[in-house]
Parts: structure tokens; C-alpha cells; sequence
């Protein structure tokens, strides 16, 4: 193909081919780890191979009672088929014996699926009898024959991720707070986000993983722009929504576990500024359409936030802002009109914020801020987390440089930060009306709680409200060897006059894993809302941290 085919001008090319750019990405330039992807065939690319993507997996923590399940997903077998003859995983921990698990006649240990003419899914499973407790090193190892020659494949096949072994917590306590409350993830895709750029997981895979690590609960919330696609080929659009009816007969299955699925939707809706943003619905029966920044040729109508609310609501589902603190690159700001969430936006009748995405970093930092500023115009706006997570159960490979090179971080992947509600649950309804109700904190670690003697004044209709006169309210925080001690507490207020938010109580702590702060309040007639925050940390420096959701102070 000549430079006069593809346009002579370095602008033209992109413009060409902008249908194949990422599909999403928290970073400037990252794509997700699929390597087949050229612009045209012989298009350079260092990444590219002429076999599979083989990729194992396996959750980042084992809960106490649990065997643990090791991945292996082999992608794209209808170009590249292969077989997989044999598997051995070896587990290892400081100063103690690896140990060796062989699987043979592969076969008997591959999952059924909806996708399965695209990729095969294994899974092999480790007794938890056989595993030490504590931290631990997991290689992977796959044996692959193509019928022309056989190879070995380390962790994945990725050519330049680091292969480094997957690590696991087989843990001796569940997650911190779980005796009185549910953890979950509110932000996961499936196999059914797939594209030029992505693959992901069945369902039941998923299921899986969060059952293991702990998880009562998950969103499967796979992108408006791939379920109105072709099961059999995600560049076509259909209009007879094919891909989004295997989803949901998907959710109707019983995989015999115990965590509750919500079927959910990553919407791409049109922000104040006339760009594309991402909204995550859950608790949804029909499609929303929104495909402005799908990267393919033919696109279905993208509507505006107000109107996607609407619809969503309409449904008695919920509306959240996507990983509002993420900020797109250059490229997918020009090519996919891709754009920021604003202030502005965040008045659009949400139910709450997805503030965490990809860890407490930046991302969070950022959305905090948006936040905070509605929260101290009177909004009632709780926070929710979820990891966006892609398959992605230990670590989140991506390619970092296009063509080039795949990298892998280690704070993005299912279940690193939860979604906590203050109750258990035993149903899609409990989950919901938890998050409606704004009972929910965030946390990759600890459990973190305000609570406050009632006064008789009948606050049932005015769920976390705090009533007038109440003068003290109490800081609990929860946290494990897993996850490390309490270190500092804060409360924060938000201030009536000002329109600031002001720290009340602040202070550190050592020596205990639970912590309760009786803390004084002069009077919280000067405050919109109370909200705590905790930070903990392990032996070797690494922090862990948590966030609740405001309790919104009474007016006369």
C-alpha cells in the first residue's frame, strides 16, 4: 500500500484510521494488552505474533476457606488455533520449599462459554490444603502446540511484559468489616467489551475471582459501544442488539457461587462541553445506546447525561459517574472527541460518583475535588468505587508504548479497591438501595464507618442524617495484618458559611488494628455533612486507605 493510499499528510493517516484507536484508557497513551492489532497488514509492530494471546491468571488474595483458581485464557483461536497440552504451576514463598502442579489432558479443565468459536478459558484449580498461608509466588506455565511446532509460555506470551510471577495473599481473615457489612466491585468488564484493542473474561470466570477474594457483589458494566456490535464480528453494528442478549442470558445463569451479579452498562453519554464521557448505570433491563467514541465506521445515536439519566432511572436502575478523575490523551481527545467530566455535569440528577478507578492516586485525588465541591453545595452524592477492570484479576497489563511495548501495573485490577455497604446483602435490591441511600465507603484495605447516638427525632425518612443536637459521633476503623494498622483518622466537615470543606478531628494512632474515636462536635448547625477518612500502614511502608460516604447534618 503507497503513501498516496494512505494520505500523504501524517495528520490524514490518523484521521484514516482513528477507528481503530483505544477503545478506553485512564492514561495519555495506554492500551489495553491486545497485540494483533494492526493498521494494515505488514504494518510495523514489535508486538505482534502469529499465535494467541495466552495469558494466565489468578486473584490477587485467596479467602480464608477457598481453593485458589489459576486463569488461562487463549485469545483470538480462530486465527491462531492451538492446543494446549499441559500446565504446571509452581508455588513459592520465602525460605520455604516451591511446589510443583502439574495438569495434564487440559481438556477436562476448560470452561464453556458464549465466545468460545474466540478464545478458550481454562481454569485449574489448587487445593487450599495444599497452599501455606501468607503471601505467596505463583508461575505459570503452559505447554502449546500448533501442529507445526510446540512451545513454552511463561505467565503470558506478551513480548516485553516482565513475566514476573503473579502475587497472592491466601489470606487468614476475611476483609476487614465483612462480619457486618458487603464488599464489591460496581465497575467490570467482561468478554462482551471486546474490540480492535481489547479482550476480556466470560462471566463465569469472573464470578470466580470474586467469589475467591472476597467479593459479595459485582456490576458486570461492559461498554455501550461493543454490546451494540456483532457477537461474530465487533465491527458491525446490530441493530438487533445480539451481543447484549447473550449478556444477559449470561446473568440469568447459575454458576453455583455466591456473589451477587448486577447487570450494568459503561455508557458513553455527551458532557457540558459537547464531548464524550463514560456513565456506569447498574440495575439496568434495557440497552442505552452510545457510541460517539466506539471507534468503528457506523455509530448509534450517543445522548446527552440529562436524557441517559433519565433512561437509566426510568428502569429503576442507578447512574454513576465513570472514573470521573481520569484524564484522556491527546489522541483520543481529538480522534474520539473523548472529554472530562466537569462540575457541571455532576448536577445531572447522579446517584453517585465512581471516584476510585484505578487506585488513591491522581485519578482519585482529582474526582475528590469535583466531589467535594458538590457536596458543599448541598448535593447528596455518595461515592462508590470500582477497578474498570478488563480481565485484569492480579495485575493490568497495557500497552504503553503503540507497537512497541506492553507494561503491567500493579493497582488496577478486579477487586484492589472495593465498594463497602453497611449491611449484608442476599440481593441485587439490598446492593441498590444501600448506594441509594449513600451507605457506602471506599477502601482497598480497611473498614471505616461514622455512626452517632440517635436522638428521638424520627430520622427514617432522612437516611444518614445526622440530627440536631447531636453533639458526638464515633470513628470506627477496622483493619488486618493483610492490610496493616491505622496510622491516621481524620474527620471532615463542611462548612455552612464559608463553603469549605475544614479538617474537625485529625489525629495518629499505633499499636492496634481496631480503632474507635469518640469524637466532640460543638454543634452541626454550621455543617452541611461529616465524612471520615483512614490511612493505614503495612510493615514495609505500603499504605492502605478508606472513605466514607457523607452524614448529611439536619437543618431546622
Amino acid at each position: 500500500m503507497t503513501s498516496k493510499q494512505l494520505g500523504t499528510h501524517p495528520q490524514t493517516r490518523l484521521q484514516k484510521y482513528s477507528m481503530f484507536l483505544p477503545a478506553v484508557s485512564p492514561y495519555p497513551i495506554f492500551l489495553y494488552a491486545e497485540t494483533h492489532f494492526r493498521f494494515f497488514p505488514g504494518f510495523p509492530s514489535l508486538l505482534f505474533k502469529r499465535e494467541p494471546e495466552i495469558v494466565f491468571d489468578l486473584p490477587y488474595r485467596c479467602d480464608p476457606g477457598k481453593d485458589l483458581p489459576i486463569f488461562l485464557i487463549v485469545n483470538d483461536i480462530k486465527r491462531f488455533p492451538v492446543d494446549v497440552t499441559s500446565v504446571s504451576v509452581v508455588v513459592s514463598q520465602k525460605d520455604s520449599t516451591p511446589i510443583l502442579f502439574e495438569f495434564e489432558n487440559t481438556g477436562k479443565f476448560q470452561l464453556a462459554h458464549s465466545m468460545s468459536a474466540q478464545s478458550r478459558v481454562f481454569c485449574f484449580w489448587i487445593k487450599r490444603s495444599s497452599l501455606p498461608h501468607g503471601n505467596v509466588f505463583v508461575n505459570c506455565k503452559a505447554s502449546i502446540s500448533n501442529g507445526r511446532r510446540c512451545w513454552i509460555v511463561i505467565n503470558d506470551n506478551f513480548i516485553s511484559s516482565s513475566k514476573l510471577p503473579f502475587s497472592c495473599m491466601v489470606a487468614e481473615h476475611t476483609l476487614p468489616g465483612s462480619e457486618s457489612c458487603a464488599f464489591g466491585d460496581l465497575h467490570v468488564h467482561s468478554q462482551y467489551s471486546q474490540s480492535h484493542v481489547e479482550f476480556g473474561p466470560p462471566i463465569a470466570a469472573i464470578d470466580t475471582i470474586s467469589d475467591t477474594c472476597g467479593l459479595d457483589f459485582f456490576a458486570i458494566t461492559d461498554h455501550s459501544y461493543d454490546l451494540c456490535c456483532k457477537l461474530s464480528d465487533y465491527l458491525q453494528i446490530d441493530n438487533n442488539l445480539e451481543r447484549w442478549k447473550f449478556l444477559t442470558n449470561d446473568l440469568k445463569k447459575s454458576y453455583n457461587l455466591k456473589s451477587i451479579i448486577i447487570l450494568g452498562e459503561e455508557i458513553t453519554t455527551i458532557n457540558s462541553q459537547k464531548q464524550a464521557v463514560h456513565l456506569c448505570a447498574i440495575g439496568l433491563t434495557d440497552f442505552i445506546p452510545g457510541s460517539t467514541d466506539g471507534a468503528r465506521n457506523k455509530k448509534l445515536e450517543t445522548l446527552e447525561i440529562t436524557e441517559v439519566v433519565r433512561r437509566v432511572h426510568d428502569q429503576g436502575g442507578l447512574a454513576m459517574a465513570a472514573h470521573p478523575g481520569s484524564r484522556f490523551g491527546f489522541l483520543q481527545q481529538i480522534f474520539l472527541r473523548r472529554g472530562n467530566w466537569m462540575q457541571a455535569d455532576l448536577g445531572n440528577d447522579l446517584d453517585a460518583i465512581q471516584a476510585i478507578n484505578n487506585g488513591f492516586g491522581t485519578s482519585w485525588n482529582t474526582a475528590k475535588q469535583l466531589w467535594i465541591k458538590e457536596l458543599l453545595k448541598g448535593r447528596r452524592l455518595p461515592i462508590v468505587a470500582g477497578n474498570d477492570a478488563h480481565g485484569d484479576f492480579n495485575r493490568y497489563r497495557y500497552v504503553s508504548v503503540p507497537f512497541l511495548r506492553v507494561s503491567e501495573s500493579f493497582s488496577r485490577y478486579l477487586s484492589y479497591c472495593r465498594t463497602g455497604i453497611y449491611k449484608k446483602a442476599t440481593s441485587i435490591k439490598d446492593v441498590m438501595n444501600a448506594i441509594r441511600a449513600g451507605e457506602t465507603f471506599v477502601t482497598n484495605g480497611p473498614f471505616l464507618s461514622i455512626t452517632y447516638l440517635k436522638s428521638d427525632i424520627n430520622i427514617a425518612n432522612q437516611p444518614r442524617t445526622i440530627p440536631l443536637g447531636c453533639n458526638a459521633v464515633t470513628v470506627s476503623a477496622v483493619s488486618s495484618s493483610e492490610f496493616g494498622m491505622p496510622r491516621t483518622i481524620r474527620l471532615f466537615g463542611g462548612k455552612v458559611e464559608t463553603g469549605r470543606e475544614v479538617v474537625i478531628f485529625s489525629d495518629s494512632y499505633n499499636g492496634k488494628y481496631n480503632q474507635t474515636i469518640n469524637i466532640s462536635l460543638e454543634s452541626t448547625s454550621s455543617l452541611r455533612y461529616l465524612r471520615a477518612e483512614v490511612t493505614c500502614a503495612r510493615p514495609d511502608g505500603s499504605t492502605t486507605f478508606a472513605a466514607t460516604s457523607p452524614h448529611y447534618c439536619a437543618k431546622q
